[in-house]
């Protein structure tokens, strides 16, 4: 059986405990006492909160409501992003041609083939990256709703890209 704490260690442990400045584990380590020691004099005293976590934990909860909120911004404006590089690839386009006369401006009314496969790799990051997004933070009652919502997305660009649908995209969606 370990020998009995001294009062002035006790004391000390005590004063840390009151001070709330550290947690349970730091103070046993500072006072090289087991961790079950620490809890018991704070029993003896009264102090049945002293390591209350319940804020703590509060704040963790809507630090991480606000993640998600910030997480399904990003999502949006990815999806905008998307949006927006699509109709610039579909887009006119103008290009500087040297001509015997100078440099002249000429407008095309689609981009060249080498910026149309720069564009869809950026629209599919864009996308990519939202629906991993969308896969962190949906729930299981959401789940099915969100995939087909996002396979409905995927399915429109691969067609506005004039690419194959991928096997089983349009059976997410019930169709």
């Amino acid at each position: 059986m370990p020998k009995p704490l001294s009062p002035r260690k006790r004391n000390a442990v005590l004063a840390d405990i009151k001070a709330g400045q550290k947690a349970r584990n730091q103070i046993a380590r500072d006072h090289g006492i087991s961790v079950g020691s620490v809890t018991n004099i704070a029993r003896n005293a009264g102090l049945t909160n002293a390591f209350d976590r319940s804020a703590t934990e509060n704040a963790t909860r809507a630090h991480e409501a606000d993640c998600k909120a910030l997480r399904a911004q990003l999502k949006v404006d990815l999806l905008h992003d998307a949006q927006r590089v699509r109709t610039r690839i579909w887009g006119k386009h103008q290009v500087v041609v040297a001509t015997a006369e100078g440099a002249e401006i000429v407008t095309l009314d689609e981009v060249p083939l080498s910026e149309m496969r720069a564009g869809f790799t950026a629209l599919g990051i864009a996308v990519d990256k939202g629906i991993a997004i969308e896969r962190h933070d949906v729930t299981d009652e959401g789940s099915a709703e969100a995939r087909s919502m996002l396979g409905r997305l995927f399915s429109g660009l691969a067609e506005a890209a004039g690419e194959p649908e991928p096997p089983g995209e349009g059976e997410q969606d019930g169709a």
